[in-house]
């Protein structure tokens, strides 16, 4: 065996007791059964949003439906310049539902940081719940995190995210089940006090500790993994990942590749200024590992003598992703959705490595407007 293979070998052991070590912390969560509240706390949930004229109707019913709702409770949605009808969608809800509050984003301002900054700033309550405008949720949600709030007092509480998977294309399904991997690993990572992610899409968090992180606004995104790098700095212990059904939030996944790309690159720019030395391990030992086998791959056309290698390496890789995939699978989706493994395991390499490349550059379309993260 060569000094390359042996290389190769010691990094992908390396990324599978990574990946152990998150499957132990995804069992390590307990799942949470909410109870019905009888002390209700004023809530404010912040929305920003930008030209959502297609989503934003499916947001406010899911809101307007919640079991928890109380006098106490404001839905704040920051417009963000929107270019189509999504103020006067917003509007008609207002008229019967005044704890709806629309802001519209100062003209010298712009982004999905800066509105969240803006209505947080002009919220009315000390606990301040955020999810997107082209997110879903079921008539429990709010209880459910509210409830899990009320009885351990997180700092932060990281809810789970999935991409509706039912009426979609095989490219939208293999975003779904390629989601599942990011939101798992956040949420074990979580499970052993070494939070490297979390998502804006399904947030709770006290005002004041947002008040007092000085999120970085020149960055176009990341307000929710810079608030969680705040909060870890502070007390890792004090971030918790709400294990239950019932917080799902559920999210639309792209349409075309190139959305996909995009979206991906957004969310990989922002990597060049964390200093976080479990997000960057993290984040080294999974681009290695795919670049490797990507590499590989390649290299086994040219050179047929490395094909048992490749072989190797992609059958200990698959096995440990398939430790944390399958319970999270569980709780999300039917396991049946399971067969989209194999054929993300050929793509995944590839695509890896392009995010990251592209991502570090930092160019990207977001929303009709065109970002260049300088980090």
């Amino acid at each position: 065996m060569t000094i390359a293979e042996y290389i190769a070998l010691s990094i992908t052991g390396i990324y599978s007791l990574t990946i152990l070590v998150f499957s132990i912390g995804w069992i390590k969560l307990r799942t949470f059964v909410s109870s019905s509240i009888s002390d209700t706390i004023p809530i404010s949930i912040v929305i920003a949003c930008r030209n959502e004229e297609d989503n934003i109707s499916f947001l406010l019913k899911s809101l307007i439906n919640q079991t928890y709702l109380n006098e106490n409770t404001e839905i704040i949605i920051i417009d963000d310049h929107s270019e189509d009808n999504t103020r006067k969608i917003i509007a008609e809800y207002i008229k019967k539902n005044k704890f709806i509050k629309l802001l519209e984003l100062p003209g010298n301002k712009t982004g999905k940081k800066e509105a969240l900054a803006y209505g947080i700033k002009n919220s009315n309550s000390d606990v301040i719940i955020t999810t997107d405008a082209d997110c879903t949720t079921n008539k429990n949600w709010l209880n459910t995190l509210v409830s899990y709030y009320i009885q351990f007092k997180p700092k932060l509480l990281v809810g789970p995210v999935a991409f509706n998977y039912r009426n979609n294309n095989i490219f939208q399904k293999l975003q779904a089940f390629e989601f599942l991997s990011l939101i798992g690993s956040g949420a074990g990572a979580i499970g052993i006090n070494k939070p490297i992610m979390c998502n804006g899409a399904n947030l709770l968090f006290e005002k004041s500790l947002y008040e007092n992180s000085n999120i970085k606004n020149h960055i176009a995104s990341g307000d929710d993994i810079f608030l969680m790098l705040y909060a870890k700095r502070i007390n890792k212990k004090s971030i918790h990942f709400i294990r239950s059904k019932e917080a799902i939030v559920y999210t639309k996944p792209v349409k075309s590749v190139k959305e996909f790309l995009n979206q991906r690159i957004r969310w990989t720019s922002k990597s060049k200024t964390y200093r976080d030395f479990d997000i960057i391990f993290t984040a080294l030992i999974v681009t290695f590992t795919n670049l490797i086998l990507a590499l590989g791959f390649v290299y086994t056309i040219w050179d047929f003598s490395f094909l048992n290698t490749f072989i190797l390496l992609f059958i200990i890789k698959s096995i440990f992703d398939l430790l944390i995939l399958i319970p999270v699978t569980k709780f999300f989706y039917p396991l049946k959705l399971l067969w989209l493994f194999f054929p993300l395991q050929i793509i995944y390499p590839f695509y890896i490595v392009f995010t990251v490349i592209f991502g570090l550059i930092g160019n990207f379309n977001w929303k009709d407007r065109y970002f260049q993260e300088k980090g």
